[in-house]
C-alpha cells in the first residue's frame, strides 16, 4: 500500500475546518452603523422569490392594438436576455396570450443599487437608447437608489438623435481605477459600421461637430451619462461613466444596451408585491437541521465503521463549506445566484453524496477486514474498489446537471413545456447539484483516501477495529 506522511491526515483536517469557518461565518465588521463584508459566509446568501417574496410587474399593450402571440414572444425573449445578461438566475417571465400580458417577476434580493421594484421597471422598459448632443434636461429626480437623475431630453438635446439603438450591436460594463484614485464604472457601447463610421465623423478632431463638446446618452427617458468628447472615436466604441454610476447601474445599463430595444411598445399596467411561498425562514430550518443531520449522520458512521465517524464529519462539512462559498461569492467573485428551496434541496442531496461515497470506502474496507486481510491490503483494496463506483455517481451527476443547466437555462423551451417556474428552481437544483458533484471528487473520494492512508501510518491506529473489523492482527 502507498504510504503517505503521518501529519498528512491532520494537515486536511485543519485546512478543511479553517476553510469551513471562513466560508460558512465569513468576515465583516461594522463602521458606525455600516457594515464591510470582507468575506460572505452562509449568512450572507442571497435567497429567491419562494423564500423572499418578489415583485411582480404587468406589461400590456401600450397602443390600442391587439397584442399577437408573436408579439409578446418577441418582447418576452427580449426582457429574458436582459435578465440573463446581468446574471440573474432566479425569476419568471412570461405572457398571457388570452390577455396580451407580459407578466415579469424578479426577488426582492437583488444584488442592485435599484430596488425590485426599480430594477423590474427598468428591466422591462422600452430600451431604447439615443446619444444626443449636449445634456439638456426637462427634470431632475430621485431615482431608486436615491441618487439624482435627470428625466427627459429638452432643448437642442429633445430635437436632435445622433446616434440610437439601430446602430448598436452590443454592450458591456468595466471598471477603471486611476492609480490613488477611486474606482469608476463604465458602459462600453459598442456599434455596428454604420455607427462606428458615423461616431467618427462626428468626433474627429479636425471637422467632428462633437469634439470638445458635452454629449449625452440616453435610456429612453433617463440619462445615463452626459460625458465630454476629448478624443477621436476611431474604433466605434463609446465608454460612458459618471459620478452616479456604480457597478451595479453600470451591469444594468449594458445588460439592456446588449439585449436591444423590444419591438413592439408595452406600458406598465400593475406592480405589486408578491409573499414568498415559504412563510419562514428557511436558511433557519436549513441550518439547524443541517447541523442536526451531520451530528446523527457522524454518530451512525462511528457506531458502524469508528474512525471513519470522524473523516465523514471532515467530509460533510467540507461539502458544504465549498458549496456555500460558491453561492455567496466567496469562490466566485461578482457571481449573482439567488438560493431557493430547489437548491437547498441539491445542497441536501449532495450531502448525502458525501456520505455515500466515504461509507462506499468505509463498507468495502470493513467487509475486506472481516474476509481476514491485512489492514494494508484491505485498505489498498477498498480504495481502488470504490475508486470506480465514486467516479461513476459523480460523472453521472455531472452530465445530469449539465443537461439541466443547458435544458432549463434556456427559458423559451423551459417555460413552453413546464410553465415560468421551471426557469429558476430547476435551474438551480442542477447549478449547486453540478457543483456539489465536482467537489465530491475531492470531499468524498481524494482526502477520505489520503487521510486514510495518513492514518494507517499511525501506530494507534493500525487495528482493524478503528475501522469496524475484526481485531486480527
Amino acid at each position: 500500500m502507498k504510504r503517505i506522511a503521518k501529519p498528512v491526515s491532520f494537515i486536511i483536517a485543519i485546512l478543511i475546518l479553517a476553510f469551513s469557518f471562513f466560508s460558512l461565518f465569513g468576515i465583516s465588521y461594522y463602521v458606525g452603523d455600516n457594515k464591510t463584508t470582507v468575506i460572505k459566509g452562509f449568512g450572507d446568501i442571497d435567497w429567491g422569490i419562494d423564500t423572499t417574496g418578489a415583485t411582480k410587474l404587468v406589461l400590456k399593450s401600450a397602443t390600442d392594438d391587439e397584442m399577437t402571440a408573436d408579439n409578446l414572444k418577441a418582447n418576452t425573449k427580449v426582457i429574458r436576455n436582459r435578465l440573463a445578461n446581468y446574471g440573474l438566475n432566479d425569476y419568471e417571465v412570461y405572457f398571457v396570450d388570452d390577455t396580451d400580458e407580459i407578466v415579469v417577476v424578479v426577488p426582492q434580493t437583488i444584488d442592485c443599487d435599484y430596488s425590485s421594484r426599480g430594477f423590474a421597471q427598468l428591466i422591462a422598459s422600452k430600451g431604447y437608447v439615443s446619444v444626443r448632443p449636449s445634456d439638456e434636461y426637462t427634470e431632475m429626480i430621485l431615482d431608486e437608489s436615491n441618487s439624482g437623475a435627470f428625466i427627459t431630453p429638452a432643448g437642442e438635446t429633445a430635437k436632435t438623435v445622433l446616434l440610437d439603438s439601430a446602430t448598436i450591436s452590443t454592450a458591456s460594463y468595466f471598471s477603471y481605477a486611476p492609480e490613488g484614485n477611486e474606482k469608476y464604472h463604465y458602459v462600453n457601447i459598442a456599434f455596428n459600421q454604420q455607427g462606428a463610421d458615423a461616431l467618427y465623423t462626428l468626433t474627429n478632431s479636425m471637422s467632428g461637430q462633437l469634439y470638445n463638446q458635452v454629449i449625452s446618452v440616453w435610456l429612453d427617458e433617463l440619462m445615463i451619462a452626459n460625458p465630454t468628447v476629448s478624443e477621436e472615436m476611431i474604433d466605434g466604441q463609446l465608454s460612458v461613466s459618471g459620478v452616479e454610476m456604480t457597478e451595479s447601474k453600470a451591469k444594468l445599463y449594458s445588460s439592456i444596451i446588449a439585449a436591444g430595444q423590444m419591438p413592439y411598445d408595452m406600458s406598465i399596467a400593475s406592480v405589486e408585491f408578491v409573499d414568498p411561498v415559504a412563510g419562514y425562514s428557511v436558511s433557519d430550518i436549513f441550518l439547524v437541521v443541517g447541523i442536526a443531520a451531520t451530528l446523527l449522520i457522524t454518530l451512525l458512521m462511528i457506531l458502524r465503521y469508528r474512525v471513519f465517524g470522524g473523516i465523514a464529519l471532515i467530509s460533510v462539512v467540507g461539502q458544504v463549506a465549498v458549496l456555500v462559498a460558491i453561492i455567496s461569492g466567496f469562490c466566485i467573485p461578482g457571481r449573482t445566484f439567488l438560493m431557493d428551496i430547489s437548491g437547498a434541496c441539491a445542497m441536501a442531496l449532495c450531502v448525502v453524496l458525501s456520505v455515500i461515497s466515504v461509507s462506499l470506502m468505509a463498507h468495502t474496507l470493513k467487509e475486506n477486514l472481516d474476509a481476514d486481510m491485512h489492514l494494508r491490503t484491505a485498505a489498498e483494496e477498498a480504495i481502488k474498489s470504490s475508486r470506480k463506483n465514486i467516479f461513476d455517481i459523480n460523472m453521472v451527476l455531472i452530465f445530469i446537471a449539465l443537461m439541466g443547466m443547458l435544458m432549463f437555462g434556456s427559458a423559451g423551451l423551459t417555460t413552453a413545456i413546464f410553465g415560468g417556474l421551471a426557469m429558476s428552481s430547476i435551474y438551480n437544483f442542477c447549478y449547486v447539484l453540478f457543483f456539489g458533484a465536482v467537489v465530491n471528487f475531492f470531499m468524498g473520494y481524494l482526502f477520505p483516501e489520503l487521510m486514510l492512508r495518513s492514518l494507517i501510518s499511525f501506530k494507534i491506529f493500525s487495528k482493524p477495529s478503528w475501522y469496524g473489523g475484526k481485531n486480527n492482527d
